[in-house]
C-alpha cells in the first residue's frame, strides 16, 4: 500500500475525529461593535482610541473577560469599571495615570493586570484585594517602593517591575510562594532582594542595569532557577560554590567587571550553562 493510500485509510477510519478547530473568542475592536454583540462578546480592544469617559455600556456584556485599553485617552476616573464582574484581564498601560483607580481593586476575579508605561508613584495596599492575580506588569513607572500587602497575593506567578525607582523590596514578598518570574531591570537596587531567598519556584530573575555588586550564595540554592540576568551590574565575582545551580540554563553577565580568571572558573563550574560575558 502506498503512503498516500495509507494516509487516506487512516483519515477515513476517523483517526482525527476528535480534533477541533482552535477556539476563537468573540472580539470587538470598537465600542459600537461591542454593543452590537454585547451578549456574546468576550474581548473588547479599544487600544489607542479617544473616549469621552469610561464606556458604561461594557457592564451590559456578561461574557466580557478581556478589556484592552492600552494607550486609550479620555478614560476619566473609570467609573463603572467595578461593574465588570467577569473580567479576567485588564490592560491600562500607557493611559497617563499617576495613581491606580480604586475601581481596579474591586475586580476580585482579575488574573492579569497591565499597568506599564504610566507615571504611577505608589501602589496602594488595596492591591491585596486582587487575590486571583497571576500576572502583574508595572514596568516603566515611578515606583520607589512596594506595599507589603503585595506579598499576600499567593498565586502571583509573574511580576514585572522594570524601569522604576526601587531601592529594595519588602520582605513580605517572601509570601509569593508560586512566583516563577520577577523582572527588576533598571531600578536602583544595590543588593539582590533577600525576600527572593524563600521563593522555591523562581525560574527567571532579571536584575540588569542595577547597582548590585554581589551574587549572594543563597541564590545558587534556588532549586528551579533557570535564567539569571545581571547585565551591566558591577558584579566582579561569583559565589565560591556554584554546584547548587543544577537547573540553571542561562547566566548573563555582559558588561560586568569580571576578570578572565573568574570567567574561566565560572565556565568550568557550569559546563552545561550558557554563560555570557
Amino acid at each position: 500500500m502506498s503512503t498516500i493510500a495509507a494516509l487516506a485509510l487512516l483519515l477515513c477510519a476517523g483517526c482525527f475525529e476528535n480534533r477541533e478547530a482552535p477556539y476563537r473568542p468573540v472580539t470587538a475592536r470598537s465600542l459600537d461593535e461591542a454593543i452590537t454583540n454585547k451578549a456574546a462578546v468576550e474581548r473588547v480592544i479599544l487600544a489607542k482610541q479617544t473616549l469621552s469617559g469610561f464606556p458604561r455600556e461594557l457592564a451590559s456584556m456578561p461574557r466580557l473577560t478581556v478589556l484592552e485599553l492600552r494607550g486609550t485617552q479620555g478614560l476619566g476616573a473609570l467609573d463603572g469599571l467595578a461593574d465588570l464582574k467577569a473580567l479576567k484581564q485588564l490592560d491600562l498601560s500607557a493611559t497617563k495615570m499617576e495613581t491606580v483607580p480604586a475601581a481596579v481593586f474591586a475586580l476580585a476575579g482579575l488574573e492579569r493586570l497591565y499597568l506599564s508605561d504610566n507615571g504611577i508613584k505608589e501602589l496602594p495596599a488595596a492591591i491585596s484585594n486582587l487575590a486571583a492575580l497571576s500576572y502583574l506588569n508595572l514596568d516603566v513607572n515611578q515606583l520607589g517602593a512596594l506595599p507589603p500587602e503585595l506579598g499576600q497575593i499567593s498565586g502571583l506567578r509573574w511580576l514585572r517591575l522594570n524601569s522604576n525607582k526601587l531601592t529594595a523590596l519588602p520582605q513580605e514578598l517572601a509570601g509569593l510562594k508560586r512566583l516563577q518570574r520577577i523582572y527588576l531591570r533598571d531600578n536602583l537596587l544595590t543588593t539582590v532582594p533577600e525576600c527572593l531567598k524563600d521563593l522555591p519556584l523562581l525560574e527567571d530573575i532579571s536584575l540588569s542595569g542595577n547597582k548590585v555588586t554581589q551574587i549572594p550564595p543563597w541564590m545558587t540554592q534556588l532549586p528551579k532557577l533557570r535564567q539569571v540576568d545581571l547585565n551591566g551590574c558591577p558584579v566582579s565575582k561569583l559565589p565560591d560554590d556554584l554546584s547548587g545551580w543544577t537547573s540553571l540554563q542561562v547566566l548573563s553577565l555582559v558588561r560586568c567587571p569580571i576578570d578572565d580568571t573568574e570567567k574561566a572558573r565560572a565556565r568550568a563550574a557550569l559546563p552545561k550553562v550558557h554563560v555570557a560575558f
